[in-house]
C-alpha cells in the first residue's frame, strides 16, 4: 500500500473549505433577498468547494 505525506496545513485547509461549504448551506433562507443566502448560490459554492478539494486530492495522489 503507498502513502502519502501531508503537511497538516494542507488537511487543514481541506477542512476549512469543506466545512464553509457546509455553513453556506446551512444559512440557505429562501425568505431571503440576500443572494448569498439562495439555493443557487449555496449549491454553486459548494460545488467550487468540492471540486477544489478533489483537484487538491488528485494532487496529492500524484505526488506517489
Amino acid at each position: 500500500m503507498e502513502t502519502v505525506s501531508v503537511p497538516v496545513s494542507t488537511i487543514e485547509t481541506l477542512i476549512e473549505g469543506l466545512q464553509c461549504a457546509v455553513n453556506v448551506c446551512y444559512n440557505v433562507d429562501c425568505t431571503s433577498k440576500d443572494s448569498e443566502k439562495s439555493y443557487p448560490f449555496a449549491t454553486g459554492y459548494s460545488r467550487a468547494a468540492m471540486k477544489l478539494a478533489i483537484k487538491d486530492l488528485q494532487r496529492l495522489k500524484e505526488t506517489v
